[in-house]
């Protein structure tokens, strides 16, 4: 039952707050909940089931009847919600998950067709009960509602889709106010923010036609500087703050004359797309961040084994010797050659070899502690550096990995698939304290010659000096 009561607390929370922003006579100005409630059912699956959706009836049927509708237009209310949510949630299942988190350049387009058309589903059903409710036209209500709900739901739904659940896009913004004492190279890359706030002063205090477009220079260099799911959150906050004081605005100081129907309907929607265009860049801007990584992943690990390429492992190697000798640190390192693996390749194939040197990589790393570090040298043959631990636990280590490979339930590919291939090591380990003078090519050659001698003293064995 807690999916459901969570269903239904959120639904009932978010439509009130919408009620709250409803002038006289017209629809709620902000209305999140329909976005959130698709959100919350697209990453929480299990919360979409019948029970959930009568939960998610219920909410929205009791925010508007203890505001003062009647039970049957409240009702109908949250049938013409439901469509909406119903409509994008079909649609968002369709989507992989690179779309779902905005990792494409079309990710954002996407998500704009979604909006509009369980805009068009709800705001179908919405017509009607405002003709019933609020006495408008059919067409009128129809184009009232579904340009309120297309705007909630661009500019709200990528920001629930990408927050992380442990509020960590609240901890980069708030960071901003810890830092700002702390001088003004930690309050730079805030100054984003800051612009963002200046225009919305601007909107407030200078207004006229012109307003909608102010925090666009602001929202662009966000979407440049932050990541994805901190500049959906401000374009989400920007886009509710401009969409409330703007329709009030229109509603309260419009000319007798003129119709403020096609004018909020007109606001709402060049909000909305005023949103779409950050988001555009924040989501092309992560697209690139995401290949880039890969990139860099790929240029620094084995492909085969996923460690540190013999390259990277030498670099970053080289940073913790220069590092641990300017602290006089201690430093082990562990040369480990699989024995005999020229005989696993020629008896059971090199797919099974490579198969072997994966297993082999992956028992080292789980005998490894966050610090330490691991690279393939080449073709059998593994480096290990292990800071700040005595020559005993050095040797320790190396035993453990040594038992757990000879233990390891490895075997053949193919026709040989029920064929156990016993895999053992050897091992060399030194175990220095460091100076500013000490060099990791010479700490790896003195492993490496421990790790050969153990190969001519019979194999499966470590020794250490």
């Amino acid at each position: 039952m807690q999916g459901p009561v969570i269903v239904a607390s959120v639904v009932f929370a978010l439509s009130l707050l919408g009620i709250l922003t409803r002038p006289e006579h017209m629809l709620a100005a902000l209305w999140p909940a329909n976005a959130i409630l698709s959100a919350i059912l697209v990453r929480n699956p299990r919360f979409n089931t019948l029970l959930g959706w009568l939960a998610a009836c219920m909410g929205y049927v009791a925010a508007d009847y203890i505001t003062g509708s009647t039970p049957w237009v409240s009702l109908l209310l949250a049938l013409a919600n439901l469509c909406g949510v119903m409509v994008a949630l079909m649609m968002l299942r369709r989507l992989c998950f690179e779309d779902i988190s905005l990792l494409r350049p079309r990710s954002i387009g996407r998500l704009g067709i979604i909006s509009f058309l369980s805009s068009i589903a709800s705001g179908s059903v919405g017509a009607v009960v405002s003709g019933l409710y609020f006495g408008t036209e059919p067409v009128m209500g129809f184009l009232f509602w579904s340009s309120a709900e297309f705007a909630n739901f661009v500019v709200i739904l990528p920001f629930a889709l990408t927050v992380s659940l442990r509020f960590a896009v609240l901890n980069d913004i708030v960071a901003m106010w810890r830092d700002a004492a702390s001088g003004w190279e930690k309050v730079k890359p805030y100054m984003p923010v800051l612009a963002v706030l200046a225009s919305l002063l601007l909107v407030q205090f200078v207004g006229g036609p012109g307003a909608i477009v102010f925090p666009v220079p602001a929202l662009l260099w966000c979407a440049l500087v932050y990541r994805l799911q901190v500049t959906a959150f401000i374009v989400f906050l920007v886009s509710q703050s401009l969409i409330y004081v703007l329709e009030f605005n229109l509603v309260f100081n419009l000319p007798a004359h003129m119709d403020a129907y096609w004018a909020v309907v007109s606001t709402r929607l060049g909000i909305a797309l005023l949103a779409i265009g950050p988001l555009t860049v924040a989501s092309i801007n992560a697209a690139r961040t995401v290949l880039l990584r890969q990139l860099d992943h790929a240029a620094n690990h084995d492909f085969l084994t996923g460690l540190l390429s013999r390259r990277a492992f030498v670099t970053q190697g080289n940073e913790l010797v220069d590092r641990l000798g300017v602290q006089q640190d201690r430093l082990s390192v562990v040369l480990i050659d699989i024995d005999h693996f020229k005989q696993i390749n020629d008896s059971y194939g090199h797919a099974t070899g490579d198969f072997v040197l994966a297993e082999v990589a992956e028992v080292i790393r789980q005998h490894l502690q966050e610090n330490d570090l691991i690279g393939r040298l080449g073709g059998e043959e593994f480096a290990v550096l292990l800071p700040h631990i005595s020559p005993q636990a050095a040797e320790d280590v190396a035993q453990k990995i040594r038992n757990a490979i000879a233990g390891a339930q490895i075997f053949g590919m193919g026709s040989m698939a029920d064929t156990r291939i016993f895999i053992t090591i050897s091992a060399g380990v030194i175990s220095r304290n460091l100076t500013s003078f000490s060099n990791l090519d010479q700490l790896i050659l003195e492993a490496d010659k421990l790790m050969y001698e153990a190969k001519r003293a019979g194999r499966n064995r470590v020794l250490i000096a």
